[in-house]
């Protein structure tokens, strides 16, 4: 994974701090209270459906390797690319 912009990294610290102090100032009766109130979140998606694609070993071997260094699986990084790649050209042609 790369890493964060200096002012990005700045934000996140200061937003973990607020988070740290207010979550300190709670005391475990109210946190158990909101906890029992709290609805689970459930984020349903169509399923995913396989396909093959026949890919050069060069091109294959350079995307696994792309792939171990950003930490994800080549098929994830496969998939992210291509639903990227998907996006620009939906917007591209005004679909």
């Amino acid at each position: 994974m790369t890493r964060l912009p200096k002012r990005i990294r700045a934000k996140l610290k200061k937003e973990a701090h607020t988070w740290d102090s207010s979550i300190s100032q709670e005391k475990p009766e109210e946190v158990s209270g909101l906890l029992g109130k709290a609805q689970l979140f459930v984020a349903s998606r169509p399923p995913r459906q396989p396909v093959s694609v026949r890919l050069d070993p060069f091109d294959l071997a350079l995307l696994k390797r792309i792939a171990r260094n950003k930490g994800l699986p080549f098929t994830q990084l496969m998939s992210m690319w291509l639903h990227e790649k998907v996006e620009q050209e939906k917007t591209r042609a005004g679909a």
